[in-house]
């Protein structure tokens, strides 16, 4: 049962045969040293390099092998994992060997009075490619600024949250590498209790199947649609305000030369069909509250 006191810990893997199994076992370590009662759910997401054969020859109590026939995404491991799971509190971490899964100690004693706990990536180590830190850089900030609170890493893959909370919302998680973004916005976005934990983050065992384009260009239309379920005036009212500066400065422009011109009147109207919209979507989302 899901209202069992206790952590499911969820690692999603494809192809991460090179670190799985010491992934595995220090977490084994540290839930042990904890004194929760756990369980290890393992995700091989349709691995071809031989995870999980490597995996099924540990000697780990309370773990669980579960295997997507084919490649299904990040995301979709995740939720494969929380429906086997059996305890209120889900943890996930990568397979990958990046994350400080020791750290758990510090993390766990904060489940009393948040709904999420998450490890940022603050530490004195953080072995992000540099060609990633300014998408990340970008997308934290962005992030922020849709929430209306100071988002430190919006996509960290070491993180706890409460099942019941992730439940309520299973439909607007996808499939893809944004589950994590996903969580972080809506538990921000929800006034729920957030904690960060500053944490390492060390170089990856093996290749990163982080994909730098694709995958923040879907990031960032992922944030402006949970925006769009939330808050969608914080979307709306910057455009709003920003057309019609811009019909104003036609308009004194059109005074100036004594002709009122049709750019003037479109910028006029098109800004008035986008405040009209945005109170429409905020109606709407304010109705299904």
């Amino acid at each position: 049962m899901s209202d069992l006191k206790g952590l499911s810990m969820i690692i999603p893997c494809f192809n991460e045969a090179e670190s799985i199994n010491k992934t595995i076992e220090e977490l084994d370590i540290s839930l042990k040293i904890s004194g929760m009662k756990y369980e290890i759910i393992i995700v091989d997401d349709g691995s071809t390099d031989g995870s999980s054969e490597r995996i099924e020859e540990l000697k780990v109590k309370d773990l669980i092998l579960v295997k997507n026939k084919i490649n299904l995404g990040y995301g979709a491991s995740i939720k494969a994992g929380i429906r086997q799971s059996r305890f209120e509190w889900i943890g996930i971490c990568d397979a990958d060997g990046t994350y400080p899964v020791e750290r758990m100690k510090d993390m766990i004693p904060f489940f009393k009075d948040h709904d999420m706990v998450i490890g940022i990536r603050t530490g004195d180590v953080k072995a992000v490619p540099f060609l990633r830190r300014p998408a990340k850089w970008f997308l934290n900030k962005f992030s922020s600024y849709l929430a209306m609170r100071k988002i430190r890493d919006v996509n960290s893959g070491f993180r706890f949250f409460k099942k019941e909370v992730i439940l309520k919302f299973w439909n607007i998680f996808p499939d893809g590498f944004s589950f994590t973004t996903t969580s972080t916005m809506l538990f921000t976005m929800e006034n729920l209790k957030v904690k960060n934990v500053s944490i390492d983050y060390f170089k990856r065992k093996g290749k990163s199947k982080i994909r730098p384009i694709k995958d923040t260009y879907n990031f960032f239309l992922l944030i402006m649609r949970i925006t769009m379920l939330f808050n969608p005036l914080r979307i709306f009212m910057p455009v709003f305000f920003f057309t019609l500066l811009l019909s104003f400065g036609s308009l004194a422009r059109d005074i100036y030369i004594r002709n009122l011109t049709d750019t003037t009147v479109l910028l006029f109207v098109f800004s008035l069909i986008i405040f009209l919209i945005g109170l429409l979507a905020d109606l709407i989302n304010r109705r299904q509250s």
